[in-house]
């Protein structure tokens, strides 16, 4: 599949607000492309158009999930998600990067504030982002070219690495095509059965379920970031425990329950049915480089 190039700059500090500046994690990054007008011309897929301003926007990284380093007030194992995050800057080229105390998600200082890099994206998400894969460094082609994406370029895109040194989790949504799915669960798959990066430390999946009694014991842990987006505000509700998250899920079949496809049945589902959840115990029943995700609605627009 053809993605569409576009050269800039990867900026994780505004040098003017550095306390006001982006916040990148493992799976995101702030990009100012050289062409904006290239940005607005891409599809959208869930009918958003693209967050971006003269800052630039911020691009999503294709097929992964990182832990999460800060989320509704809360977040995943640190460990985790900032060793993501930091491999990620350095696979961008950012070094001696350095977090305010105060605020650990803003760079208070690094040797470059911005640096020269370049994605190749095939659309805009629900949140306005750009889809795309990263790479360091300027390309030789022309700004806005149509470039075929195989797995040998893949491989050498951010994402692939982070899957590959285990950093991440899968997370294949459809606007990723079946070539390069396949490609990157192999190469999950193959950091797995390594146990390198999250992979020893991994819970509530199919080799076994988490133990969550409160969120405070949810920050410990590793799991599939997706999942932990869904236990918090459930959690946060007030449940004593999993009996009610499968309705819970159920109820919003919008913004819980994502659509799925279901690889090894060959059917479509949703998320509550890869999800066990009974007592203080939940975990996936698949594997998540074995389902697809629809992509993620736009948000109902301020009125």
């Amino acid at each position: 599949m053809s993605y569409t190039l576009l050269r800039g700059s990867f900026v994780i500090r505004y040098p003017d607000l550095p306390r006001q500046g982006p916040e990148p994690d493992g799976d995101t990054v702030k990009f100012l492309p050289d062409t904006p007008a290239l940005v607005e011309g891409l599809p959208r897929r869930s009918g958003r158009p693209p967050n971006i301003n003269r800052r630039g926007i911020s691009v999503r990284l294709e097929a992964i999930d990182a832990l999460e380093t800060h989320f509704a007030e809360t977040h995943q194992e640190l460990e985790g998600a900032n060793a993501a995050r930091d491999e990620l800057l350095r696979l961008l080229g950012f070094t001696n990067v350095r977090f305010f105390e105060d605020l650990p998600n803003k760079v208070r200082s690094a040797d470059q504030d911005s640096i020269r890099g370049h994605v190749l994206s095939n659309g805009i998400d629900g949140n306005g982002r750009l889809i795309a894969f990263v790479y360091a460094g300027d390309h030789q082609g022309a700004d806005g070219t149509r470039v075929f994406l195989d797995g040998p370029l893949t491989d050498r895109s951010a994402n692939a690495h982070l899957l590959a040194a285990g950093h991440v989790y899968p997370a294949f949504y459809a606007t990723l095509p079946a070539d390069l799915r396949t490609h990157l669960a192999e190469v999950s798959q193959a950091a797995r059965r390594k146990a390198i990066g999250i992979w020893p430390r991994s819970t509530a999946d199919p080799n076994g379920a988490a133990e969550v009694e409160s969120l405070d014991g949810l920050e410990r842990l590793v799991m599939w970031p997706k999942l932990f987006r869904r236990v918090v505000p459930y959690l946060a509700a007030g449940f004593p425990d999993f009996g009610g998250f499968d309705a819970w899920l159920r109820a919003d079949p919008v913004n819980r329950d994502d659509p799925l496809f279901l690889i090894p049945k060959l059917e479509h589902g949703n998320l509550h049915d890869v999800i066990k959840g009974t007592g203080h115990r939940i975990q996936l029943t698949m594997w998540p480089e074995d389902f697809i995700i629809s992509p993620d609605p736009a948000p109902p627009a301020v009125r």
